[in-house]
């Protein structure tokens, strides 16, 4: 596939780091949802969060909770404002005879300021996944234990730490819909290739019915990655590695067909592993891709209604594995 540089039309003009569109216009409703803002990309580097501009360009980091080689954050979400963000911290302090670990929620101005603690953990033992900042100030995340007893909770928090609730189900959800009516679940073997659930959480008396099953033929057990809604909740888009390529399978929650767009090709070598993260436009993402022959992580900005993908940016650091945008 020939990679095509995206040249976008920024069409509003943002405030320091934020990625909102707006206008001095108080009558101006702003963009529509296809009308472009200037993208802004947040990466996890181990323990800190960078903020970079929409071509990787000028990273900064806004956020350090590194304090040792067992500190590390295990996803992030932005806010549909963009100027916020929620994700979880794994922190563990050896000060012999005693070891104190932590495990938390945390969420921070965009610029690293006001971080805070809103949900720590009771097992230290336990994972944090599917984070996403859902409108009306709340948080959705998955809290897992894997020992001694495997166990999986749907939480949902308020940013100032209140109104801590269990949704029905031990799902092993990848992300949910902004309006907490689907869940899009972690890819799982079958008989042909790996499979993808998405789950109507109305269906079975509010305990989750399956709403669709899309399969991955032909592809290996381990191909497909995480995948995620769109901020309009109208697709789902999963990344997964088909032969050289890796692609997106992009589907319409609406209608439940699917369609596959390359977003890398001439891949070559041993092990590979890739994340993908939709900006708010619901149309714009980033595919962040490590592995063998990588000394640094690669990213690439696609767009689904021109179907382009830029030429992609080497990110500033090594440990950089996830890159979000807004």
């Amino acid at each position: 596939m020939k990679l095509t540089k995206i040249l976008p039309a920024f069409l509003c003009v943002t405030a320091g780091l934020l990625a909102s569109c707006s206008s001095d216009d108080p009558t101006d409703p702003g963009p529509g949802p296809n009308e472009p803002c200037e993208l802004v990309l947040v990466a996890i580097d181990t323990a800190k969060v960078i903020t970079m501009d929409g071509n990787g360009a000028n990273p900064a980091i806004v956020l350090d909770r590194l304090q040792n080689s067992s500190s590390y954050f295990s996803g992030l979400a932005i806010s549909p404002e963009g100027d916020k963000i929620a994700y979880g911290d794994y922190q563990t302090l050896s000060f012999s005879p005693d070891v104190v670990s932590t495990r938390q929620i945390r969420v921070a101005a965009i610029d690293g300021a006001g971080d805070n603690a809103i949900y720590t953990a009771d097992n230290t033992n336990v994972s944090f996944g599917a984070i996403r900042y859902l409108s009306g100030n709340k948080i959705f995340f998955v809290e897992e234990t894997y020992w001694p007893d495997a166990t999986r909770k749907l939480q949902i928090v308020n940013t100032d730490g209140t109104g801590l609730q269990t949704l029905p189900g031990q799902y092993d959800a990848a992300d949910i819909t902004g309006d907490l009516a689907y869940l899009l679940l972690d890819p799982v073997a079958a008989a042909n290739g790996p499979r993808v659930q998405i789950i109507d959480r109305t269906g079975d008396n509010g305990a989750g019915s399956l709403y669709h099953n899309e399969m991955f033929d032909g592809i290996g057990e381990y191909a497909v990655g995480h995948g995620v809604f769109t901020t309009d909740s109208k697709l789902a888009v999963i990344p997964y590695a088909d032969g050289n390529e890796i692609k997106v399978r992009i589907i319409s929650m609406d209608t439940k067909t699917s369609s596959d767009m390359t977003i890398v090709s001439g891949l070559s070598g041993g092990w590979i592993s890739y994340r993908v993260a939709m900006a708010s436009d619901s149309n714009r993402g980033v595919l962040t891709v490590t592995g063998e022959g990588y000394a640094r992580s690669r990213s690439y900005i696609f767009n689904l209604t021109e179907a382009t993908v830029s030429a992609p940016f080497e990110n500033n650091d090594e440990n950089v594995l996830d890159v979000y945008v807004h």
